[in-house]
């Protein structure tokens, strides 16, 4: 679904109204010369709100709002009737950011199509609302001739929490004949959950051919949890309309009817991997005692393409007396989706998998040594440091990947040193080997993240600054305000206030605020 994210989004509106165009990035790999725009003071700001220039008022409008500078509300109620109509969107949508009530019925006032203003930055604002009130008049644009305001309209009606629309909702659903209207109506009643929907949406589900309405109401009858639906959601499952495999699944999932289990049991032997797939999604989806043993007896006597998804559900569900029956599977080389079983044993848990693990670690082909390696982190044993060690310092960089994020599961200092090096080697793997170190505490590992915060390769600083932000650890203010004062080497300034941000709370967007800020806490 398309829609307007403005905050903190804000610019990107201020770009489409003004009809600018930006270049997209520069390759990674590069060295750029970073134009960035600082954010603006406060005081800025308010000079903006008050000038001449439509554009610069505009971004002004927005950024306050996003900053919930609440004294400015007055003044943007009037912009939003001002003669200059490029402002009466901006404005519109910052009072609904800043929850203005009051301006409701003014800005409802714009839903009308020659009003100037989007209705998806209408419906947008109305949503931030968060008024129930207003649903009533929001439902006549479930019957716009265009899809995406439709969807919108849903969305709205969700994040306002309008159930009191739900009887006018019904009776305006029953008197639709358009298929592409029933899908939307469809939505609104499972996102609504309005139970009583539930006659209308199998009336639905039985009577159109496969298409997008009918996975929307595949998706509704889960969400209004209709068990009347559920024979009807299994055969869903074994019907080659892919989109609507995937809705009943997860619908099967929200219901969580137990009586589902034993319909959905014989399709982990189905002949469509899909299908057993999405089977063993529903069982892992409702945890019953019945399905452990069932599934024990599909890896004692089932065809060999049935053991990776009743593995697959064991693992997920802990069903610990599986673990020797999953280790004899994985040990048979022939048997098709090993990697699937070897992630099994790590969401086991069980330090006595480790052994078989190791063993198919040490495999020189097959994918089953990649669930090897996630699975000894998943298990989170030291136990495992010295295997894991040496798959991430292999030359096939998916292991060296996978190893060293289960180095980051097991979290041990003793892993710091390679890591670092895999970094330095490796940059493409900074995501993984950086958050690794992350997940590690101690000192040594803030030093390494500060050191790749520094560095000119721009991926590596870029991670590495993300990571700092996650730690929330006061000790790496010093090294983010550093790096706002390095104006030699360019530097995400935005990303570097992002961490500060979150290390400190404090809710300084421009370098100048954040610099001030640092002296007085001196």
């Amino acid at each position: 679904m398309i829609r307007f994210l403005y905050v903190p989004f804000c610019n990107i509106f201020i770009l489409i109204l003004f009809g600018l165009k930006c270049s997209g990035p520069p390759k990674p790999d590069l060295y750029p010369e970073i134009q960035e725009r600082e954010p603006s003071s406060l005081q800025q700001l308010e000079t903006d709100l008050r000038s001449e220039n439509s554009q610069r008022k505009a971004q002004a409008i927005l950024e306050l709002a996003d900053r919930n500078e609440r004294k400015f509300i007055p003044e943007i109620r009037r912009l939003m009737n001002d003669p200059d109509r490029t402002l009466h969107g901006p404005a519109v949508l910052a009072l609904g950011i800043y929850k203005d009530r009051p301006s409701i019925p003014n800005i409802l006032n714009f839903l009308n199509e020659n009003s100037g203003v989007g209705q998806d930055t209408i419906l947008e604002a109305l949503a931030r609302m968060e008024d129930p009130s207003i649903g009533s008049k929001l439902l006549p644009l479930m019957e716009s001739e265009d899809s995406t305001i439709r969807l919108l309209t849903v969305e709205t009606l969700v994040r306002i929490k309008a159930t009191n629309v739900s009887s006018s909702l019904l009776s305006a659903a029953a008197k639709n004949s358009n298929l592409e209207k029933a899908k939307t109506y469809a939505m609104a009643i499972g996102k609504l959950r309005i139970k009583e929907g539930e006659s209308f949406l199998l009336r639905l589900a039985n009577t159109i051919e496969p298409s997008p309405s009918l996975a929307a109401v595949y998706l509704a009858l889960g969400r209004i949890g209709s068990k009347r639906a559920v024979p009807l959601l299994v055969s869903a499952l074994k019907r080659s309309f892919d989109k609507g495999r995937e809705n009943s699944t997860q619908a099967l999932i929200d219901i969580h009817d137990p009586s589902a289990v034993p319909l959905v049991l014989p399709l982990i032997s189905d002949s469509n991997r899909e299908i057993r797939y999405r089977a063993a999604d529903v069982l892992i989806g409702i945890p019953i005692p019945m399905t452990g043993q069932s599934l024990s007896e599909v890896l004692r006597k089932s065809t060999p393409e049935a053991k990776g998804p009743a593995s697959h559900v064991l693992g997920r569900l802990k069903y610990l007396p599986a673990r020797e029956l999953i280790e004899q599977v994985l040990n048979d080389a022939s048997v098709p989706d090993r990697e699937i079983i070897a992630q099994s044993l790590g969401y086991m848990g069980d330090r006595r998998s480790i052994p078989i693990l190791s063993k198919v670690l040490k495999e020189s082909s097959d994918e089953a040594r990649y669930g090897a390696a996630w699975a000894l982190g998943g298990i989170g044993s030291s136990e495992a440091l010295p295997l894991l060690e040496e798959a991430a310092d292999s030359k096939d960089l998916k292991l060296a990947r996978i190893a060293s994020e289960s180095l980051g599961m097991i979290a041990s200092p003793r892993s710091l040193t390679l890591l670092d090096r895999k970094t330095e080697q490796f940059p493409e793997l900074a995501p993984s080997t950086l958050g690794a170190i992350a997940s590690i505490r101690g000192e040594e590992a803030e030093k390494i993240l500060e050191k790749y915060a520094r560095h000119k390769n721009w991926n590596l600083h870029q991670v590495a600054v993300s990571q700092l932000g996650a730690r929330k650890d006061a000790k790496s203010i010093p090294i983010l305000i550093s790096l706002l004062e390095d104006n030699e080497t360019p530097r995400n300034r935005k990303m570097v206030t992002a961490a500060l941000r979150a290390i400190t709370g404090e809710k300084f967007f421009s370098k100048n605020e954040w610099l001030n800020w640092y002296k007085n806490q001196k």
